[in-house]
């Protein structure tokens, strides 16, 4: 698969040139996304008694406006429910993990991880934890890293899925914090994008949003994290 074997390829080039690209983040866009990802985290997480551990992921966002409220009335607007503009509905989060097995040296070799959670509603002006587990036998087993060597996040709001990238490549000011900083190249980002949309079906199921981990393996509940209520499984992520 020569597609796949180049996508990473010239990741070694893009960590030299990170400082330019970082300055480019800057002038990107200067508007604001309705959501945006303020920071990942990654520690490991001895859960319960058991004996290996797992891969927390926090993935914290921030809720900066509705953006059903910015569209402009239509000629049915008054038979329309006005949207609450405190209020942000259905945010989708979904993360990707990518890890690089010892002696890997084509992208196809490298192993993928997916799932997805949604935040039923979020106000405004308010930050939100979401957060995700690899198991321990897996890490184990799949001789995995305390992290992944790449990640990515996507988010979506009512359906539509927000840009990381504006038209002319560049990567969004506010959430730039969503990507690796092997992927403020938009082409290393696409390829990264398109090789984990047909890999992770492999590992499907694997990596965990919290609602998907017993409360009774817990040894407490992270600090930040969302009530079960307010996060529901998106089937997509099965």
């Amino acid at each position: 698969m020569p597609q796949a074997t180049a996508v990473f390829a010239s990741l070694t080039a893009l960590f030299l040139s990170f400082a330019p690209l970082a300055a480019q983040v800057a002038k990107a866009d200067a508007g604001k996304s309705a959501v945006i990802v303020r920071s990942v985290h990654f520690d490991p997480a001895k859960l319960g008694g058991q004996q290996n551990p797992w891969i927390r992921t926090q993935v914290e966002l921030r809720a900066n406006f509705n953006p059903e409220a910015k569209v402009a009335p239509d000629a049915d607007a008054a038979a329309k429910k006005p949207a609450n503009k405190q209020w942000v509905d259905k945010i989708k989060v979904t993360l990707t993990q990518i890890f690089k097995p010892v002696g890997a040296t084509a992208a196809a070799d490298f192993l993928y991880y997916r799932s997805s959670a949604t935040i039923l509603t979020m106000e405004v002006n308010t930050d939100r934890s979401v957060y995700f587990y690899l198991p321990g036998d897996v890490v184990k087993r799949d001789r995995l890293k305390s992290q992944p060597d790449y990640y990515f996040v996507q988010i979506e709001v009512g359906g539509q899925e927000l840009p990381l990238f504006t038209d002319a490549g560049r990567p969004v000011a506010d959430m730039q914090n969503a990507v690796h900083k092997m992927f403020l190249d938009k082409k290393a980002f696409d390829d990264a994008r398109s090789l984990a949309d047909r890999a992770v079906g492999a590992n499907a199921g694997l990596l965990r949003p919290q609602y998907l981990v017993p409360y009774s393996i817990f040894d407490s509940q992270p600090q930040g994290s969302p009530s079960p209520e307010f996060i529901r499984e998106d089937a997509s992520s099965r």
